[in-house]
């Protein structure tokens, strides 16, 4: 399986070689995804693409070690969940 920097290395590629590929990348991400990685996003994870350019640029912080509310309700109910992103 490829790493998360793998994946971002091959849409990052595919981005430079193809600029309509790259407008719908941009416009619709998870068609984007599929379409190159063969990656079906699931409906509660988010994408977001960002785009530098000559006067801004992005930084992306790690998630929070914290458990969130909602995570706490599931660990307090003994819920389990499978599965998991190839983002993370």
């Amino acid at each position: 399986m490829d790493t998360r920097e793998t994946l971002v290395e091959k849409l990052i590629t595919k981005t430079e070689e193809d600029t309509e590929f790259r407008g719908r990348l941009m416009a619709n991400p998870r068609s984007a995804l599929k379409e190159v990685l063969g990656i079906e996003v699931p409906g509660d994870f988010k994408v977001v693409i960002h785009e530098d350019d000559a006067r801004t640029a992005h930084l992306v912080l790690p998630a929070s070690k914290e458990l969130t509310d909602a995570q706490l309700q599931q660990a307090a109910g003994g819920h389990h969940t499978c599965g998991g992103s190839p983002w993370v």
